[in-house]
């Protein structure tokens, strides 16, 4: 067994430190007992390295905060946000800006109802993580023990497939988003498709953002427990912690008020769209709340599993959910911040949780983003410092920006003049990858022939195609052309682009366009259909 010796400064005043101590203390025995592989090695650099130095005084009011968001809401085109602030176990400050619906001019505030998408993660791990303390699973347990119905690919990652790898994106399968996003399939449904989907790395070779398999670990909360993922965290999660507005169905969103409406940009306009139903896939992103209830997820968080007093979660547990277990890698692009102190030297992923540090901390966050809206959800264990960032609007990266934003305002003592203006960084770079995308466009329509026509009538492209994993497409002939619908989820009318290829211009403009292929046969005959990339869909 490898010898650790970590350098442990504790800079936390009151309740923090016992936690505090538990957390680092139970950290650094599991580095000392899995001293092997680059997670490890790369978390005991981070725990070895120097404390960092205590956190000025929470500063009163969180000065200027107000007017920055403001500004930055109007650089970005959000309409709407809500912002937590979480210190040393409370709710230092939550607040709602804007409208909640562009055409209605309601406002946001701290009770407004938002998507928080893929942030619902951690509710999934932490419903495990309750199952745990009560023996029902264990984060080892193979899939396969508790639901015997279940299949990849591969046999043998069928066979091996534990909880824990549910939970930390190392299945080896890529994504494959569209049979839940664009089809209608039922949560076991989708789950059976599962065998169908080729791994794109080796199991637990690669780290592979995943959301089919947070949809399974739901289904072995229903197995485990005997009850829905749905109803199991409404009762575990949102009921003890007082989060009487918090549902995990789009379908519950009629009966309640205080609702924000979702937006996309349409000719560079924020647009409302209808909320998008992905209850099929709902314990990997369905769950709405304000930025008022997120509060209490976060102070749960960092009262290492205990609110008012009442213990939901064991301390163990929620160790176990905040700690690295798939390294990601530090040095891409994507992870240099531009400030100073701001290098990441360390990034993992945990129990649907992101971990890194930030200025000499450790953080644990989380984003979410569905059909026009996006979430962050972030704190500092140590410092007892949280956030919590919700709005209606995507893409925008203005609720990650606010992250940094308050945790310097914080480490500070204040955001001063020569604090970081991340908005306006982070702003840049979207803009810098949206000129990337008109340009990809414009590429794209350079390379259309002109004054071609379809190879056949329009009539004979109509017809039902069908791939394994997603399922069925549905081409219809009317008056106005050729349609597309996937199960009436996903609807669109099909413009000619050029030989037998077919734009899709989406029902909903939060769907995105998308490209339809037709080949014919040796025969003349329409056969397949290559639709999105998304592989060859066979005539039936």
């Amino acid at each position: 067994m490898t010898k650790c010796n970590a350098h442990i400064t504790f800079s936390v005043s009151g309740s923090r430190v016992r936690n505090a101590l538990a957390t680092r203390v139970a950290e650094v025995l599991r580095f000392t007992a899995r001293a092997a592989g680059s997670v490890v090695l790369a978390a005991m650099a981070f725990l070895s390295a120097p404390g960092p130095a205590t956190v000025a005084a929470q500063p009163a009011p969180l000065t200027g905060l107000d007017d920055y968001i403001t500004a930055a809401m109007e650089a970005w085109q959000v309409p709407g946000l809500a912002i937590a602030i979480v210190h040393d176990g409370r709710t230092a400050y939550e607040r709602g800006y804007g409208v909640r619906d562009v055409t209605t001019g309601e406002p946001v505030d701290q009770h407004t109802l938002f998507a928080v998408g893929s942030t619902s993660k951690a509710f999934t791990s932490a419903a495990l993580g309750i199952l745990v303390d009560e023996g029902r699973v264990r984060w080892d347990d193979r899939v396969i023990d508790h639901m015997p119905w279940f299949e990849m690919y591969d046999a043998y990652a069928t066979r091996e497939l534990t909880v824990r790898d549910l939970l930390t994106h190392r299945s080896g399968l890529a994504r494959g988003d569209a049979v839940w996003s664009r089809w209608p399939h039922d949560r076991r449904e989708i789950i059976r498709r599962v065998r169908y989907l080729k791994p794109t790395r080796s199991f637990r070779g690669a780290w592979q953002y995943q959301n089919l398999m947070f949809l399974t670990a739901g289904e072995v909360v229903r197995a485990a427990s005997g009850k829905s993922w749905d109803d199991f965290v409404a009762e575990r999660i949102f009921a003890p912690l007082g989060m009487t507005r918090s549902v995990t169905s789009v379908t519950e969103l009629p009966r309640l008020d205080n609702v924000a409406s979702p937006h996309v940009p349409v000719d560079g306009v924020p647009t409302p769209v209808p909320h998008k139903n992905i209850d099929n896939v709902g314990p990997a992103g369905s769950i709405y709340s304000s930025a008022s209830q997120m509060a209490r997820w976060v102070a749960l968080h960092l009262e290492s599993g205990v609110h008012e007093g009442q213990r939901l979660v064991s301390d163990g547990t929620m160790a176990e959910m905040h700690y690295p277990q798939m390294a990601i890698q530090a040095d891409a692009p994507e992870n240099r911040l531009h400030s100073r102190d701001a290098v990441m030297n360390f990034n993992a992923y945990a129990l649907a949780w992101w971990v890194l540090d930030y200025r000499g901390r450790k953080v644990v966050d989380h984003g979410g983003g569905i059909d026009g809206m996006r979430a962050h959800v972030a704190f500092m264990p140590e410092e007892g410092i949280g956030m919590v960032a919700l709005s209606n609007a995507r893409p925008n990266n203005l609720i990650v920006a606010l992250m940094y934003r308050v945790f310097d305002h914080f480490l500070d003592g204040g955001a001063g003049a020569d604090a970081a203006d991340w908005s306006t960084l982070m702003l840049a770079e979207m803009r810098e990858g949206e000129a990337r995308q008109a340009e990809a466009r414009r590429e794209l329509a350079a390379n259309r022939a002109s004054g071609t026509s379809p190879s056949r009538p329009l009539p004979e492209y109509a017809g039902t195609y069908e791939e394994q994993y997603h399922g069925a497409v549905d081409i219809l002939h009317g008056d106005d052309g050729l349609r597309l619908s996937l199960g009436g989820k996903t609807t669109g009318r099909l413009e000619h682009w050029h030989y037998d290829v077919f734009r899709m211009v989406p029902d909903n403009p939060a769907n995105g366009e998308m490209f339809a292929t037709f080949t014919l046969g040796a025969d003349g005959v329409v056969g397949t259909l290559d639709f999105g990339g998304l592989g060859t869909f066979a005539r039936r």
